[in-house]
Formats: structure tokens, sequence, C-alpha cells
């Protein structure tokens, strides 16, 4: 409905279009389920959300409209040709539905109910297999994301209320790493923040834009997922670790960004021991590195 709603408020469409797409709405008000187009119908738009395999169109508010008004005047038969299908579409139109930078909403339920829906929408992509095509879209967003302004949660700056993109951070994260480390890495790491925690940066502390004023005292209550949340951000923080066994340069990125970025001293420790058991796991010698990294969060 909302994606429907940007298309027809759209002020550059003819009358004979809304006539058209009028027609075809009541039809399809008829039958239960949004049928999936034949590719024969030039005026029509793909069905983006019913691409993706049954059941990842729910819960999708707010994550879907980006890219309704860049598609809406191009004819479904246009995206064929250029090698794409309604699964790419769908999946990077999820990808920055995703990435988009959203206020937390006030309440307990809106609030799980962010982390559900995000969570659902990813254990949907989760189920494509990602082949050269996905993965050259997956990099593109990424990159998008990274380099975006206002309205991409991974942008440089974000609002200090802005949802963290640990979760989503995290799948990109595992999606890319085997073609592009580098760009997994610089996304994760950006990730990694969680400013609804930072106190206030001292004056003359220019070094760190992104930091927005300090925490209003009683603040953190209204984040009723907040714990989640840091559970969330300690499974990024994890995952990185893993992955940068045997590197001496990213295992100290990642050290880094933990002691910047994570506030709770049980997840730091929960990470201590992550590191340790990565480092001496198998038979070989353990990482020196990693156990560095242990004994220092195991310190802090």
């Amino acid at each position: 409905g909302a994606l429907w709603m940007c298309i027809v408020l759209n002020p550059h469409c003819k009358l004979e279009q809304k006539v058209s797409w009028l027609t075809q709405l009541k039809k399809w008000n008829g039958v239960d389920v949004c049928p999936w187009e034949d590719g024969n119908h030039g005026n029509e738009l793909p069905n983006l959300t019913n691409a993706l395999p049954q059941g990842a169109n729910a819960n999708q508010e707010n994550m879907v409209q980006c890219k309704s008004l860049e598609y809406q005047h191009l004819p479904a038969h246009k995206f064929l040709e250029e090698g794409e299908s309604y699964l790419t579409l769908a999946v990077e139109v999820a990808l920055i539905g995703l990435g988009q930078q959203r206020i937390m909403p006030d309440g307990l339920y809106a609030q799980e109910k962010v982390c559900r829906n995000e969570e659902q929408l990813i254990s949907k992509l989760q189920e494509v297999e990602l082949d050269d095509t996905l993965v050259k879209i997956f990099r593109k967003q990424a990159v998008f994301l990274l380099e975006g302004g206002p309205y991409s949660g991974l942008g440089e700056v974000i609002h200090q209320d802005s949802v963290p993109m640990h979760t989503f951070a995290k799948y990109l994260f595992t999606c890319l790493l085997p073609h592009d480390a580098e760009l997994a890495y610089k996304t994760a790491l950006r990730a990694m923040r969680l400013l609804v925690l930072e106190s206030m940066v001292p004056l003359g502390d220019t070094s760190r834009p992104h930091h927005i004023a300090s925490v209003v005292p009683n603040r953190y209550p209204r984040w009723f997922t907040l714990s989640h949340i840091e559970s969330q951000q300690c499974e990024l923080a994890s995952t990185m670790l893993t992955a940068a066994k045997g590197d001496v340069q990213r295992l100290e990125t990642v050290l880094e960004s933990i002691q910047k970025n994570i506030h709770s001293s049980s997840h730091i420790f929960k990470l201590a021991q992550d590191a340790f058991k990565i480092a001496t796991l198998m038979d070989s010698l353990p990482d020196i590195t990693l156990l560095k990294v242990s004994l220092e969060l195991g310190l802090q």
C-alpha cells in the first residue's frame, strides 16, 4: 500500500496512467494474494516484494518506499533487457530499505517491531543464493550507503537516535567478505557505533564529527530494546574478530573499534572470551595477536 501510494502521488504521471493503475488495483483487490506479473505487460510495475521468497513482504513498513519513484516510470521489460530480474530488484530494494537512517520510535512495542521487521527481512534475504549479479548489487549498495547523505544509516553522520545498523551490517559483512574484504570491514566498522550511549565530546575535540551532543539524563530508558541492541553490537564485533584471525592489522582495527564503541563491561568480557577461544582453536599454534586482543579486552 505504501509503495503504491508513492506511485499514484507522482505529479508527473499522466491521467491515463492513473486510470490504468486504478483498474489494475481494483482487479488485484479482488484476489487474496497479489499475482505475479507474466512479463508481457510493459506498462505494469514489477511486483518487487513478491519477487523475494514467499512471505518476504511481511512487515516491511518504511523499508520499500525508497526506490519506487525511481522505478515507476520505467516499463518492466526495461529491467530484463539489462540482465536484471524481479529477484535482483527485490534484493536491491530490500538492501536500500534496511540501510535507511530512521529514528528509533517511542514505546516498547514500536521498538520491538523495528527489530523484528529487520530480522525477518534479513532472514528472507539469507534464503537467496548470491550469484555474480547479486554480489555486484551488494557491493554497489554498500558503497552508496557508506558515501550516502542523511538518508543512510551507514553514512558518516547520523542522528544520535538513529536505529543502529549492527544486524544489517553483520549480514552485509558475511556476504561481502569472500568477494571484497576491504569493503566488508569498512561497512562493519562504520556500523559499530552506538551514539545513544556516547557522552559529551570534550571541547576542542573535532576529530569525531559524527558524535552528536551529550545524552540527556534518563534518556536510556526510552530505548527499551537497548540490551538487545548491545547484544547485536557484540555479535557484529565477534564476527569481525573471527574473520580477522591471522591478520594483525585488521585485529588491531577491530580491537580499537570495540574499545571505542562498546560500553557494556559484560559484552567486552564476552568478546575477550571469544577472542581467546578463536585464538586457541584447532591443534595449531595459538594466534598471538588474538591472545593479546583477549588480554586487552579482559583488562578493559
